[in-house]
This record gives structure tokens, C-alpha cells and sequence, in this order.
């Protein structure tokens, strides 16, 4: 495709009728407009496209932006420091986005006994608990308090989360009789339960602590490795706490790495376009984790060439102009080693060659081409027959239909 087309299909697309926007001020007045039917769409295709895990985290991510957008988040100690914010629940183990929304700022939200962080919780949660989830809701200490971690419990789902130092926690960070901060030997652990909420502190290199309604601070324990300066390991007892946070609190991490790595961003002057992108990756994303997580699949591809190969199979049949053959992609550095007949497919990609066979017709043309499929230097098979699709001269019998279903 041409670069000026291409430009041009951006300058055109639209996602929303502009028309019917409320204007600024008014009680319906959406900040997200704009995009808001795509992003529907997209968190309704991502949970209907796999089954809700018994182990999820929720976490923020980052859409980098450094144009002009009230939605746009300052976060000094972030890798992506300017940008769109994203609340977003995913599959601990792989990284599967079920859930996202967009933070439109502190004004949109109203303030309750559970805060800001509550509110997100409450609303990524709000169809677990319809549907009637039992699981496990890993998150951090921005989302964490006594009051959500007591109101998921109600609602049947177990919860563990890291916490900061409160007035409404336990009134153990602080020795009683001297009011010093509290010093605990490694691997030390002290606790403390109110109704079905415990908080546990545990001293590692530094003091940290947690709120869960999952695991019991006395009865659950286990023990962690931690090297010492002369190169030697330790075990030292930790609570179960520990060790399952850490298991299950990287979700969203795992998503963002993915999604990252091959981004398809671009800059563009429409401030929604960056979300926009964001979505087609996320998409890609959670495409490659389905592809990947499929027991039927023995050889999975690695992103990249999941990627490629997604690409070529959305290209096919919509390319225009003339393309090469027999150039082989300057992303491969080596060839892979195939048979005699693999080789002779060469240039023809095989999400082409394969998919929509109905599609490939006879095409006559005015020359003599060498066969693509079995002709040889010592034995010359001519054709003035070509695929439609695929534009390589193939011999009616048997050929034709052995290129098109032959792997």
C-alpha cells in the first residue's frame, strides 16, 4: 500500500458519530467519546473470547502521550512518564487482558468510604461478581484498604494485596512503649486479623506488609531463599502471603512487556488515536496468548512472526501493485531448511496460499511459465495456467489443487 493511501485511510477514520457528541458541561458529557463504542467492543471481545481464570491481578499500565489531553497522567517515577492511564485486569499466569478502562481524571470519579483505588477495584470486579466468581484478586497498595479487601470477601473472591501504613490499620509499625518505628529480624513475622482480614508484616531487606482474606498468617508459611554477602543462600521463614503475591501480582506486567515489544503506535495529532493503538495491540496480544496457550498447537510461533504471519493473513487479497516473489523477507536472516517441494513454494506466503482456497481460480495468460509446483532444472513443466490469488503458473492436474492444500 502506498504511504499517501495509507495516510490518507488514517485522516478518515472515525469511530464515533461527532455529530452527536454532548458538548462540554453537560451531564452526559463523555471525555472519551470519540472512542467510546471501540473500546466497548473491545473489553466485550476480550471476555467473551476466553473463560475467566481462578487467579487474576489488577494493575495500571501506561499509553505513552505527550500531546495535548486533559486525560493526560504525569508519573515521575514511571518508565512512561507521560501518557493515557490504564486500570486494567488480566490473567496472573499469562497475562490475558479481561478488563481495562481508561482513567479520565478525579473528577469523574466520585469519592467513597473505599477511594479512588476502591472504585477501580469495584468496578473491574463488577462482572466476576455477577457472574458469580470464586477466585483469587491480586493488586497493589494504591488499590489496597481493609474496606474493599472486606467487601470482595462478601461477594465470595479472596484477595491479597501489599499495603502502606494507615490510621485505620493495625497499630503494629510502631514499638507501643517508645513510639520508634518498628525493627523485626529477617524473616520475622508479626500479624493481626479483624473479621476475615489479615495483616501481616514481614521483615526482608525491608519491612513490608499485607492485607489478604486468603491465607492464614499462623497456619500458612513456608520458606524463601535469600543470598547473603558471600555468595551463600539462606532460607528464612515467610508467610505463604509472600510467596502467592508474588506468583500472581505480575499479570499485568507480563501484558505490558508483550504489548511493548512490538508496538504499532505511531504519532498522530488525534489525541485518541494513541488508545486507538493501544487496542490493536491489545487485541494482538491476547490473540498470541490464545494461540499460544492451545494445546493443539506443538510448535507455536514466537510473537514476531505471529505477528507477521496476522498481518499477512489481514493483507490477503487487498495488496495492489506489483510485489516480488521470490524476494525472501529481510527479517529472516537464515532460511529454514525445507524439502524439495517446500522450497518451490517459496514467495508464496502460506496464509495466502492456504486460506480462502475457494477464491483461487484458473487464470489464463499469454506465455509459458514454469510450473511452481513440479517443475525441475532436469525436468521443465510449462503452464499457461496461473492462480488468480497467488499470480504463479501451476499445471491444471495435479498441481493446482497440490499448491493450494499441500503444507
Amino acid at each position: 500500500m502506498p504511504i499517501k493511501r495509507f495516510k490518507k485511510i488514517l485522516e478518515n477514520v472515525h469511530l464515533n458519530d461527532n455529530e452527536g457528541m454532548p458538548p462540554r458541561g453537560a451531564p452526559n458529557y463523555d471525555k472519551l467519546y470519540k472512542i467510546r463504542p471501540f473500546l466497548e467492543l473491545i473489553n466485550k471481545a476480550c471476555q467473551n473470547n476466553a473463560k475467566n481464570t481462578k487467579s487474576q491481578s489488577i494493575d495500571e499500565a501506561m499509553v505513552k502521550f505527550k500531546g495535548v489531553s486533559s486525560l493526560k497522567q504525569y508519573m515521575p517515577m514511571k518508565p512512561v512518564k507521560r501518557g493515557y492511564k490504564i486500570w486494567i485486569r488480566a490473567d496472573s499466569a499469562t497475562g490475558y487482558v479481561f478488563e481495562f478502562d481508561v482513567y479520565t481524571g478525579k473528577r469523574d470519579d466520585k469519592t467513597t468510604e473505599v477511594g479512588l483505588g476502591g472504585n477501580v477495584v469495584k468496578r473491574l470486579t463488577k462482572k466476576l461478581i455477577d457472574e458469580g466468581f470464586q477466585g483469587h484478586i491480586t493488586f497493589v497498595n494504591f488499590f489496597s484498604s481493609y474496606e474493599i479487601m472486606q467487601f470482595l470477601y462478601d461477594k465470595g473472591i479472596y484477595a491479597t494485596a501489599t499495603v502502606v501504613n494507615r490510621k485505620d490499620l493495625p497499630y503494629l509499625y510502631k514499638n507501643n512503649n517508645k513510639g520508634k518505628k518498628l525493627k523485626l529480624d529477617l524473616g520475622e513475622m508479626k500479624w493481626r486479623t479483624k473479621e476475615n482480614v489479615a495483616f501481616v508484616l514481614w521483615q526482608d531487606t525491608k519491612l513490608i506488609s499485607f492485607l489478604t482474606t486468603a491465607f492464614h498468617p499462623k497456619l500458612d508459611k513456608t520458606f524463601c531463599d535469600r543470598k547473603q554477602k558471600d555468595g551463600t543462600k539462606m532460607a528464612f521463614q515467610c508467610p505463604l502471603t509472600v510467596v502467592q503475591y508474588t506468583e500472581r501480582m505480575g499479570g499485568v506486567d507480563r501484558f505490558d512487556h508483550l504489548r511493548c515489544s512490538y508496538d504499532v503506535s505511531r504519532r498522530s495529532k488525534k489525541w485518541w488515536f494513541r488508545l486507538f493503538y493501544f487496542c490493536v495491540d491489545l487485541c494482538i496480544v491476547n490473540s498470541f496468548l490464545l494461540y499460544t496457550t492451545n494445546k493443539r498447537v506443538h510448535n507455536p510461533l514466537s510473537q514476531l512472526h505471529f505477528r507477521l504471519s496476522l498481518a499477512r493473513g489481514l493483507i490477503n487479497g487487498y495488496t495492489s501493485g506489483k510485489r516480488s516473489l521470490e524476494r525472501e523477507p529481510q527479517y529472516l536472516k537464515k532460511k529454514p531448511k525445507m524439502s524439495n517441494n517446500s522450497q518451490k513454494k517459496i514467495g508464496v506466503d502460506k496464509e495466502i496460499r492456504l486460506s480462502n482456497v475457494g477464491i483461487h481460480k484458473h487464470e489464463k495468460i499469454e506465455t509459458w511459465r514454469r510450473c511452481r509446483m513440479c517443475s525441475t532444472k532436469t525436468n521443465n513443466k510449462r503452464s499457461k495456467i496461473q492462480c488468480s490469488t497467488c499470480k504463479v503458473a501451476l499445471c491444471v492436474v495435479p498441481c493446482f489443487d497440490l499448491f493450494h492444500s499441500s503444507i
